[in-house]
């Protein structure tokens, strides 16, 4: 007689949100740098369709924490739609570029990215990343001949 197995997923106990570890300091520094340089290259035109997909995933990534931690989701729902209006003008034009009201939302929510950065735990910062490239990665794969399409503008703004 053989035992049957359980088709149940493993769900690893962690401890309340409270006492669960935070970003450390370093952490928060090189994602606040990382926020600025892709700013900083898309302001100067310099971006290219790499670096409009680390975009997306950091938008999405950010998003997702929002969510888990129920704040700033009403920031993070205009960023993200700021996110697609670049991948729609990418689809476009060709080019990653700000016009000048998406570069000062984009600037504002430099800081909202940072805030959140400094109230997650560690293993909600580890699940959003995860769950955000995988997105990206979905997004990616859908891309037709190179460009973005609509249907992708639809799925990142969701």
């Amino acid at each position: 007689m053989t035992r049957k197995r359980t088709k149940r997923r493993v769900i690893t106990p962690l401890p309340p949100r409270g006492l669960r570890p935070k970003l450390d300091r370093g952490q928060i520094r090189d994602l606040a740098l990382a926020h600025i340089g892709n700013l900083d290259a898309i302001a100067k035109g310099s971006a290219d369709e790499q670096l409009l997909w680390d975009v997306a995933g950091q938008t999405l990534t950010w998003s997702r924490v929002a969510e888990r931690l129920g704040a700033g989701m009403p920031e993070m729902h205009e960023q993200l739609l700021l996110c697609a209006r670049l991948v729609e003008r990418y689809g476009r034009t060709g080019r990653v570029v700000f016009t000048g009201e998406d570069y000062q939302l984009a600037k504002d929510g430099l800081s909202v990215m940072d805030q959140l950065a400094e109230l997650v735990d560690l293993p909600t910062a580890i699940e959003a990343a995860d769950w955000s490239e995988a997105q990206t990665n979905a997004l990616a794969a859908s891309c037709t001949g190179g460009r973005l399409t609509t249907h992708m503008l639809e799925r990142l703004a969701a």
